[in-house]
């Protein structure tokens, strides 16, 4: 791949994308999705839009494999941001090169490595490239949204199997992520009994209750045995707290909703049953109180890469020769790659792709522009090195 054109071609197409608002919630990814359609078709690809919900559609672009035993690689892409927000000093569609540094809503998280997968693709096709396995580029909406349906499609479509290789093309700084925390959502509450504040002997406290079990909550997670060397220990943050109705009446309910990011090999259902063991014992200290709980959103365990995986050590052979190291880390975000990797049972799924976690979801959101190229090559190679006869 030749460098210099790699870089040109690369730093304008993410540019083009990010001039593209693509904001979700709203669920605008209709003219960035044709854009990218149009792209692969002209670069002669096979390239087709499959139909999600509405007007919303994935957009696939595929290297067909010689043999449709062999094991498939995908790139799996979204096309969707979060919105843009306030408080930015640049314009946010207005892909704004400055110091070295692309700036734009979804520059890092994830136009950026959209383009890079595109042009990585696009080079390999030119090269007439013949994959043994099918070689994916998937580009979904929704990966913002809180059921990424565009990766939930993907997965009832059967266009992933079990033995696949998965990439999420997410900023990662140029490292390669080989494990996923699982970040776990829950919805907790406790219910009590209305009274006088001046009486408060007459009630039950739901507030008071749910402190109790917030505290033995963060208490079980810290004291879990679990400390990967990736991923580090799991851990838990409250999000958002809502209990009473008025300052002078004893609440008689309280909700809150946590974030529990599982480490490995942390299973869900050890998550389900510490929430669980949380309440019952936090609510035991006020006598009244009840307490339940229900899982928010998909089941994302977390995810480790087998050391000795194929996609792994094609990633880390191409990352050495294109930038001279190949560096490993862990996740502490998800991906749609691993939702899809954790329902087919695939344990070779990893995260690549320029620019900074940091900058995700940021103001004056940026990719180093350097990055850009470098990503596709790795791409490109380690394609190359999975996939060749």
């Amino acid at each position: 791949m030749s460098s210099e054109c790699c870089s040109e071609e690369v730093v304008a197409l993410t540019g083009e994308l990010v001039r593209i608002p693509s904001e979700n919630p709203t669920g605008t990814e209709k003219e960035i999705g044709e854009y990218v359609f149009q792209w692969l078709a002209r670069a002669g690809l096979e390239t087709w839009k499959e139909p999600v919900a509405g007007e919303r559609f994935n957009v696939i672009a595929r290297l067909p494999g010689t043999s449709k035993d062999a094991p498939a690689l995908a790139w799996l892409a979204h096309l969707d941001t979060v919105p843009a927000g306030e408080g930015w000093t640049r314009d946010p569609f207005g892909a704004e090169i400055v110091d070295g540094r692309l700036y734009g809503r979804g520059s890092a998280d994830m136009k950026g490595g959209l383009a890079a997968a595109m042009v990585a693709l696009k080079q390999l096709a030119s090269e007439g490239f013949r994959p043994v396995g099918d070689l994916l580029l998937i580009a979904t909406v929704d990966e913002e949204g809180p059921d990424m349906i565009g990766a939930m499609d993907v997965y009832k479509k059967g266009m992933v199997r079990r033995d696949s290789y998965l990439v999420a093309v997410e900023p990662s700084d140029l490292k390669i992520l080989a494990g996923h925390k699982g970040p776990l959502w829950y919805r907790l509450e406790v219910k009590g009994k209305m009274a006088h504040a001046g009486m408060p002997w007459h009630g039950v406290d739901a507030i008071h209750g749910m402190s109790a079990c917030l505290l033995r909550l963060k208490e079980l997670v810290q004291s879990l045995p679990y400390d990967d060397e990736l991923l580090g220990p799991a851990t838990v943050n409250i999000g958002r707290i809502q209990g009473g109705v008025k300052t002078n009446i004893v609440p008689a309910f309280c909700y809150a909703e946590v974030d529990l990011r599982a480490t490995y090999p942390m299973t869900v259902e050890e998550a389900d049953a510490l929430i669980a063991r949380a309440l019952q014992e936090g609510v035991a200290q006020v006598p009244g109180a009840t307490a339940g709980w229900q899982r928010l959103g998909l089941k994302r365990p977390p995810q480790k890469i087998p050391a000795g995986s194929p996609l792994l050590q094609s990633f880390q052979s191409a990352a050495q020769a294109v930038l001279g190291r190949a560096e490993t880390a862990g996740f502490p975000a998800y991906t749609d790659a691993a939702i899809i990797a954790s329902l087919v049972g695939s344990p070779h799924c990893l995260t690549f792709g320029p620019g900074n976690l940091s900058q995700a979801h940021a103001v004056d959101e940026y990719v180093e522009v350097e990055q850009l190229p470098l990503a596709a090559r790795v791409l490109a190679q380690a394609a190359r090195l999975l996939l060749s006869p």
